[in-house]
């Protein structure tokens, strides 16, 4: 199976089973299970928790992640919020985007503080983002989360 770059869009509800019923009524696409889980990130002013809810089509790529509004983060203003693409190196990609004029909101480090994944840029132009995925740790988590298991 060949998963392109372009593997998700992601958008921000404020009532997810809502928007859930609302996309297969209309689609016909399917979810997989809802997940929650606190996800730490870097920030430009520091490290942040943020209590994550989401659910992913099981249909795609695309997949259709919808994402639940969370005050004070990125996924805090609903609607189009980003497009998530694989990564090979989400550090220099990220290096690259900002050096394009996309500044970088937020990420998940590594263990020497590297952003390694979940590296959100704000596309200025599109008032939308990019979230660079490292395809090597999250291939295998989408592999299992499409085949009826959690994410994480």
């Amino acid at each position: 199976m060949t998963i392109a770059r372009i593997y998700h869009v992601g958008i921000v509800v404020s009532d997810l089973q809502s928007g859930m019923e609302q996309l297969t009524d209309v689609t016909g696409v399917s979810w997989g299970r809802v997940q929650r889980y606190a996800v730490g990130f870097i920030t430009p002013t520091g490290p942040r928790t943020f209590e994550q809810t989401f659910v992913m089509t099981l249909e795609g790529p695309p997949y259709i992640e919808l994402l639940v509004a969370t005050p004070g983060s990125v996924w805090e203003r609903t609607g189009m919020h980003h497009l998530g693409l694989w990564s090979e190196d989400v550090p220099g990609e990220s290096a690259r985007a900002e050096a394009q004029g996309c500044m970088w909101e937020q990420a998940i480090a590594d263990a020497d503080g590297s952003r390694a994944g979940g590296c959100y840029h704000i596309l200025p132009s599109l008032d939308a983002r990019i979230e660079l995925v490292s395809r090597a740790s999250s291939g295998p988590r989408l592999q299992r989360y499409l085949a009826g298991g959690d994410y994480s």
